[in-house]
């Protein structure tokens, strides 16, 4: 019996040879044929590998599959990365090649495009995109998308139109709120950026998608922009920063690392923190966190506070690992190994992030 992988080799290459024949005669336009060629190429040597990947399942809305997002994010220079789109191929086992219907179909021409960004081929994509916006003009992936390759370019003032577009034409579709947010953002926009994350949010974006803009820090690097264009005012709660209590927690570990105290600005930080207590006493990360910045005053009367909130974190959420693990690094401090490693040993039962369980294992050596 044949090898079922060699069939789809053999499959592959009998349609580059397809493929030079319909450019011979005609019927292919050359960078239609490029792109083709490209993509089966590829697929030839994943059958070879053995590697051959299963068929994208629709999302209902058209859009390929990403498969990587890398954004780079400063707090000053705010410098937007990659985002490539991988799409299913434009043939299957079985499928003959039918003139270039592949290549002019609105679905197909998406799934090229793709292919294009995928391969680094910027301006290809581009350049596609628009042949999908000649057949179809408000079309909302590629509007999306179009105004994604040109923010890559660099052609950012393009891009805001055409994305802007984009969000007009299709206000629930969740790629074109996230493009939008990432160019305002890189754009200093830092609250038009977070009014975009915010219906990004309410679209119910799949989650491979919010995934990806959780992982990039987008929504932290965000909320961190907004508090330094905020911090000459005298903000007093969420509402003035116009932030999420996580949001607002997470980018003050952004302003000030407990693990390097002596950098940061940890007056700022403190004053975020205070602004999360004043709407959410309980928050269990402001009140660890400000309690450790309060410790490390040096201060008898910070200190005296900054034990009481560490503790108070610990009784409100007694599964949040950072306050069981600052309360253990307090312990240790107060000559109390036996409450130390009761917090240690709690955070064991716990699914703890790497770095926190670095942490705790540097925790556990101090105490022998």
């Amino acid at each position: 019996m044949s090898d079922p992988q060699d069939g789809e080799r053999d499959f592959w290459l009998e349609s580059l040879d397809d493929l030079d024949e319909e450019l011979a005669a005609g019927d292919l336009e050359p960078e239609d044929h490029q792109v083709l060629s490209r993509s089966y190429t590829r697929k030839a040597a994943d059958a070879l590998r053995g590697d051959q990947e299963e068929p994208e399942q629709p999302d209902g809305r058209g859009r390929g599959k990403l498969i990587a997002v890398v954004v780079g994010l400063v707090v000053v220079g705010i410098v937007a990365g990659v985002l490539l789109g991988r799409a299913v191929g434009s043939r299957h086992s079985g499928d003959t090649i039918t003139g270039n219907d592949a290549v002019t179909s609105v679905p197909g021409l998406l799934r090229n495009a793709e292919e294009s960004a995928a391969s680094g081929d910027i301006a290809g994509a581009i350049a596609i995109y628009d042949r999908v916006l000649e057949r179809s003009p408000a079309n909302p992936a590629a509007l999306a998308y179009k105004g994604w390759m040109l923010t890559l370019e660099g052609r950012e003032a393009e891009a805001a139109d055409v994305l802007a577009d984009a969000v007009a034409t299709a206000p629930d579709y969740p790629d074109a709120r996230a493009f939008r947010a990432i160019l305002l953002y890189r754009t200093g926009d830092c609250f038009g950026a977070a009014g975009e994350l915010a219906a990004f949010d309410a679209t119910n974006p799949p989650e491979f998608i919010s995934q990806l803009v959780e992982t990039q820090g987008l929504r932290t690097n965000i909320a961190l922009c907004q508090i330094v264009l905020q911090a000459q005012e005298q903000f007093e709660t969420l509402a003035d920063l116009g932030l999420a209590a996580d949001d607002a927690v997470a980018a003050a570990r952004a302003l000030w690392d407990p693990t390097t105290p002596d950098q940061g600005d940890p007056a700022l930080a403190l004053r975020v923190y205070q602004a999360v207590l004043a709407d959410h006493p309980n928050h269990p990360g402001a009140l660890t966190f400000s309690g450790v910045l309060l410790i490390q005053t040096g201060l008898e009367e910070q200190i005296t506070e900054g034990v009481r909130r560490i503790y108070q974190a610990v009784e409100a959420a007694p599964k949040h690992p950072e306050a069981r693990l600052w309360r253990a690094w307090l312990s240790i401090g107060l000559g109390d190994p036996d409450q130390a490693r009761a917090d240690l040993d709690h955070l064991d039962t716990l699914n703890l992030p790497p770095e926190i369980a670095r942490l705790a294992a540097d925790l556990r050596t101090l105490l022998g």
